[in-house]
């Protein structure tokens, strides 16, 4: 291929505004409560998702709809514009064996190395029997551990997803050693090739014992679990979430992941030439695909026009897929939703054994924790009928309600109303821990979001500051209050 040559075009680039502005909605993806002032004032077209759907939907017209050249602050990349081209784009590189390494791309601008894609030698489905007993066994435990009020909290919830991971992909052997799901998150966030190349070693390292009864080799052992760990730590908490708006526990896990996709931007190295429809791509070229951001442009033709109505999110349909399907079920080919929710876990341009096994073990752990317990969110407020644009899993506080006559503290609309006589004081010294937690979580945010340089502008923000830090410290004093009244009525 030389530069003569009439067949093919070299990609386009974004004009210098255009590039300047996707710098700025990337970097605005990191910061979350830009949201908060938008939507309190009724300006949805000034949200992050919205301004992203402005301006990628200017670059696509810019480009005639074709991928395009970005020079953005955080690098630069071909990004293809819709989410078919964006499919074929790498599966074009796939093919001619030029597709390389493969990093996710946060929203504060980071990237994260993934494990490369390999094939599990079994499918999901006949892993159904081990999937089921790991998760009863890990959601039991997850049960056992709640708090008085019966919240989950979130660093017990990554410990057992982890070790729930560990013990489906790798053995009962592997469940306790916390040191491996260490060094794979290490890998992961390795800030050079250097230190990369460090980590992966150790990882090798702590693999090689535990490879030596199983009939698949290190790479494909570490995409599994990499990948099950991704579904069980943050897509079945959101789940459990969904669940508790009323979903169906396999609905609910389909719906996370297309809400919610653990892997939203991917960035593709090329690592030789290819053609794929007529571009010329050159090795070296970084191509960025942003599943989430392409998905909300597709879905909403009018998402550059800053006056478009507010449309139902295109997503619900999946709210109505039908009865819950067994839980040993392959995703069936004529499901385009179950597969789009298996391709959020895994990059490769190929259906992936892996992710399927992701979903499996998501919507095992989901269940297994509803037969037991009733999931009820506590933060953030959730409107069941229109869940929300992002729903970090660190954000949320979710608490499991026994369903039988001894449970556990009730949710917030119970502990609004007067608490029912003749229970022990253990019992009232968690509603008022609770009350304690909640009011120091409120402390917390009015602190943090009274850091933030917005208000540093004139002197009406200065003044909107102290308030705001005024309300954060009664908050704190009054959460102090309560706890030691909780400790009174427990001890």
């Amino acid at each position: 291929m030389t530069a003569s040559d009439t067949t093919t075009a070299r990609p386009g680039t974004a004009w210098p505004l255009e590039n300047a502005l996707v710098s700025a909605a990337l970097a605005a993806r990191g910061i979350g409560w830009i949201d908060a002032p938008a939507r309190a004032l009724g300006l949805r077209p000034f949200t992050r998702q919205e301004l992203t759907r402005q301006i990628l939907g200017q670059v696509r017209r810019t480009a005639s709809g074709r991928p395009t050249r970005l020079r953005t602050a955080f690098g630069t990349f071909l990004m293809p514009l819709n989410r078919d081209d964006a499919a074929g784009l790498v599966a074009a590189a796939e093919e001619a064996g030029a597709r390389g390494a493969v990093t996710g791309f946060t929203d504060r601008g980071t990237r994260l190395h993934l494990a490369p894609h390999a094939r599990l030698p079994v499918s999901a489905a006949s892993l159904y029997g081990r999937v089921r007993k790991a998760a009863d066994i890990e959601a039991h435990r997850l049960l056992a551990a709640r708090e008085g009020d019966a919240t989950l909290d979130r660093d017990a919830w990554r410990t057992a997803a982890h070790r729930l991971a560990r013990r489906i992909v790798l053995g009962p052997a592997a469940a306790d050693d916390s040191l491996l799901s260490d060094i794979l998150d290490a890998v992961a966030h390795a800030a050079d090739d250097a230190e990369l190349a460090s980590r992966q070693a150790a990882l090798n390292r702590r693999l090689a014992p535990l490879l030596v009864d199983l009939p698949v080799d290190g790479t494909v052992v570490v995409h599994a679990l990499e990948t099950v760990t991704r579904a069980l730590t943050d897509t079945a908490a959101q789940a459990l979430a969904l669940v508790a708006g009323g979903r169906a526990p396999k609905d609910a896990v389909t719906e996370a992941l297309l809400r919610y996709p653990p892997l939203a931007a991917t960035v593709h190295r090329v690592d030789a030439p290819f053609v794929w429809d007529g571009l010329a791509v050159d090795a070296g070229t970084e191509i960025l695909c942003a599943t989430s951001w392409l998905r909300d442009l597709d879905d909403d033709p009018d998402a550059a026009d800053p006056g478009a109505d507010d449309a139902d999110d295109a997503h619900d349909a999946h709210d109505a897929d039908g009865p819950d399907d067994a839980v040993g079920a392959e995703v069936p080919d004529d499901r385009t939703g179950e597969r789009e929710a298996a391709a959020a876990l895994c990059a490769a341009p190929v259906p992936c054994a892996a992710a399927d096994l992701g979903v499996l073990a998501a919507t095992a752990l989901v269940r297994a924790l509803v037969r037991e317990a009733v999931p009820v969110v506590l933060a953030p407020r959730l409107d069941p009928g229109a869940p929300p644009v992002e729903l970090p899993a660190d954000t949320l506080r979710l608490a499991l309600v026994n369903t039988g006559a001894d449970a556990h503290v009730p949710d917030d609309s119970n502990l609004m109303r007067t608490p029912p006589a003749g229970q022990r004081p253990a019992h009232y010294a968690a509603l008022v821990a609770a009350s304690a937690r909640r009011l120091e979580g409120h402390a917390r945010t009015l602190a943090e979001f009274a850091r933030q340089p917005g208000f540093n502008h004139d002197a009406f923000g200065e003044r909107c500051r102290m308030t705001l830090l005024n309300h954060a410290e009664r908050c704190a004093r009054a959460a102090a209050d309560a706890r030691r009244a909780a400790d009174w009525l427990g001890n």
